[in-house]
């Protein structure tokens, strides 16, 4: 008897990461330096349905906030994948875009850029963002 041939699945995108909490500012308990896949970034934290410590590591998902008017740009290399503005919670991520993905620091769902920006798909791209929201699952 034949086994039929059966199409393997595409690939799923988890957008639930693993981070690590490194600090929790003393003044807003809202903004939280985690660890995630190697790199330190500073988060506002937006759901955090029980309390949160220090060195601990939860499941957690990232939403990039844009502005209306969002700079971003092909460039051609970069030695960096993220660099905080200031003191804010903005940052400029460096990455390659494909469709809705950006595989940055750690791979982030980014809806709309390839639509408005087609001409950056599957290309090496500098973004800023306003900030990058943390929500604890």
């Amino acid at each position: 008897m034949a086994t039929p041939m059966i199409k393997k699945p595409d690939p799923i995108l988890s957008t639930i990461k693993q981070a690590t909490v490194i600090a929790i500012d003393e003044l807003v308990d809202e903004e939280v330096t985690l660890l995630i896949d190697g790199t330190l970034v500073t988060c506002f934290a937006s759901y955090f349905p029980y309390e949160i410590k220090v060195g601990m590591t939860y499941a957690v998902e990232l939403t990039l906030y844009l502005s209306e008017h969002y700079e971003t740009q092909k460039i051609s290399s970069t030695s960096i994948l993220i660099e905080r503005i200031d003191n804010s919670f903005a940052y400029v991520l460096y990455g390659t875009l494909n469709n809705n993905t950006f595989n940055t620091f750690t791979l982030l769902t980014v809806d709309g850029i390839h639509h408005d920006h087609p001409d950056l798909n599957d290309s090496l791209i500098k973004l800023t963002v306003e900030r990058i929201d943390v929500a604890f699952l």
